[in-house]
């Protein structure tokens, strides 16, 4: 006789507003290409965007999170930024995915950082939630730095 299947009573917590923090891990990759926008007049664009894997943990370090952070580069399309990124919740997995908004100067920055394997922390404000997604008021990496003897 099949036993019956015992109903796990473990619910993910929502997601909330507030101050988070995450730490960046294993391998990341970094994409860089160009797309033709149609006209008029017609346009090539240029993209540039980092992705790491994370753990994201909530104010209060009540649950950590796995997920993603994507930091990506403004094209000259887009012009209005008017959050520095967005949170999303994966629907049918228990995984966050973070997109940042990063100035060019920040990218090369940053690609120094993790080429070097630098890049360690995250931290990031969320507001509340605006169609299932939060937007990020503000964000910061912190990268590990060594002093010469």
């Amino acid at each position: 006789m099949p036993r019956a299947k015992k109903q796990s009573d473990f619910k993910l917590p929502g997601i909330c507003a507030g101050s988070w923090r995450g730490e960046i891990l294993g391998t990341c990759t970094v994409n860089f290409g160009q797309v033709v926008q149609p006209g008029p007049p017609r346009q090539s664009v240029e993209f540039s965007y980092m992705i790491m894997p994370a753990s994201l943990t909530m104010p209060g370090g009540r649950f950590t999170w796995p997920g993603i952070v994507m930091f990506m580069t403004p094209t000259p399309m887009k012009t209005d930024f008017p959050d520095a990124g967005t949170l999303f919740k994966a629907e049918h997995m228990p995984s966050l995915s973070l997109s940042l908004e990063v100035t060019r100067a920040q990218f090369s920055d940053m690609l120094r950082m993790l080429e070097a394997k630098r890049l360690k922390e995250i931290h990031f404000t969320l507001e509340d939630s605006t169609d299932g997604s939060w937007p990020v008021y503000s964000w910061g990496v912190s990268a590990a730095l060594t002093r010469d003897a």
